[in-house]
């Protein structure tokens, strides 16, 4: 028998259709998997340069009290923990905030404020009237920052930084094109803010147990400096009120959907129920006594959300290409761990994911996605994920788009 001398010839890989490329990009999540993809030769570098893709999955900062020389970040696309070496200005600093692109800001102690990319070490300059923090606060204590949040990009000169601190009814501005300025502090008598978000170049403030919803108008003062002027509470009728709702697990964020505001609340809603996720959009109501009303939004289409307490909710459209990693029409949260309450030990068995270089586990628990009481409701089906550690619950950090 002759042997057969045909040989198959070798694929070029090089040589594969622009399209095609545009294709396989788009299904890679991970900000690594996309420095690869980029890195394979110069036909794919340039179809990585030419086609548009939605944001990398967010990646979770493990730890917010960076006092080492790096901090560990958890890759959902890959299953593991990355370790990033940190910038110096963030060394044995106190994560307080993100905004897309890998942005950071962190606060060292007593309090000083700097802004760092995570990813390319470039930080943002910031006059020492912007970096200085530390301000008094009740009863003679000094007043911690709980979150910063960003108008725009922070490499912007009009990007406006809006703080919550630990005296809730406090909300904190600065400019960072106006050195000269500094900061400028707004307190609501008896109100309590629980979130904050910019919204259509709007600020909006959140009330704890989600019942006040402000809208802040933003002046400038003769520093040139951001201040609130005015906050006025919307004429906002309430949605449903929880049945038995557990203070401990009351919950509420405030972020955009679909160019609208929109409002997630964690609570128990029926008696003996775990507690579970509900999501409200601003709308203008038929009704003649409330301006607006908080509609009951019953799914979330393609995308995703991202909730965090340290940092700003986010959407994100999920990919066909993502659906073993995200899954569209879910709710992926950070928070504590709590082992001794009820209802952390009702949640669904808890998944070990990995283990951070500090030796700290991360886990992820999967939320009821039904009622429980007859009502044949389908509700958000969310999932939560928090450390061993003692610093606080991880935080979403969405990295530049590679």
């Amino acid at each position: 028998m002759a042997a057969d001398d045909t040989s198959s010839t070798e694929m070029d890989w090089s040589n594969l259709l622009d399209d095609l490329l545009g294709m396989i990009r788009a299904r890679v999540a991970s900000p690594r998997g996309r420095v690869c993809f980029a890195a394979v030769c110069r036909s794919w570098r340039a179809a990585a340069s030419q086609h548009m893709v939605t944001p990398a999955l967010p990646l979770l900062v493990l730890s917010l009290k960076a006092w080492g020389k790096r901090n560990d970040l958890y890759c959902h696309d890959e299953g593991r923990v990355f370790h990033v070496p940190l910038p110096s200005k963030l060394h044995n600093t106190r994560f307080c905030g993100t905004y897309d692109g890998g942005w950071i800001a962190a606060i060292t102690i007593p309090s000083t404020l700097g802004i760092v990319n995570l990813f390319s070490s470039v930080e943002v300059v910031l006059s020492t009237k912007q970096r200085d923090m530390a301000w008094p606060g009740r009863n003679g204590r000094r007043q911690l920052i709980r979150r910063i949040i960003f108008s725009e990009a922070p490499t912007s000169s009009a990007c406006i930084l809006a703080a919550l601190t630990t005296d809730h009814d406090k909300v904190a501005l600065c400019r960072v094109g106006c050195p000269g300025g500094g900061w400028t502090i707004h307190g609501c008598d008896r109100e309590e803010f629980c979130d904050i978000v910019f919204h259509h170049g709007e600020l909006y403030g959140l009330t704890r147990r989600g019942e006040k919803l402000f809208k802040f108008d933003i002046g400038i003062n003769q520093d040139g400096a951001p201040v609130v002027t005015a906050a006025h509470p919307l004429d906002v009728q309430s949605c449903d009120a929880p049945i038995a709702s557990s203070y401990i697990y009351f919950t509420t964020y405030i972020f955009g959907l679909h160019g609208k505001l929109a409002m997630a609340m964690m609570t128990r809603w029926f008696e003996n129920h775990n507690p579970f996720f509900k999501v409200f959009e601003l709308a203008v109501t038929t009704d003649d006594a409330h301006d607006y009303e908080w509609k009951e939004v019953c799914t979330l289409g393609d995308c995703a959300l991202f909730l965090g307490q340290t940092c700003s909710s986010r959407v994100v459209h999920v990919q066909e290409g993502w659906r073993d990693v995200v899954e569209k029409n879910h709710i992926y949260y950070s928070n504590y761990r709590n082992t001794e309450s009820k209802e952390y030990q009702e949640f669904n068995e808890e998944v070990h994911l990995a283990r951070s270089g500090y030796g700290d586990d991360i886990y992820c628990r999967k939320d009821a996605i039904t009622d429980g009481h007859g009502h044949g409701k389908e509700l958000f089906p969310s999932v939560r994920y928090y450390t061993t550690s003692r610093t606080g619950c991880p935080m979403w950090c969405f990295p530049p788009d590679f």
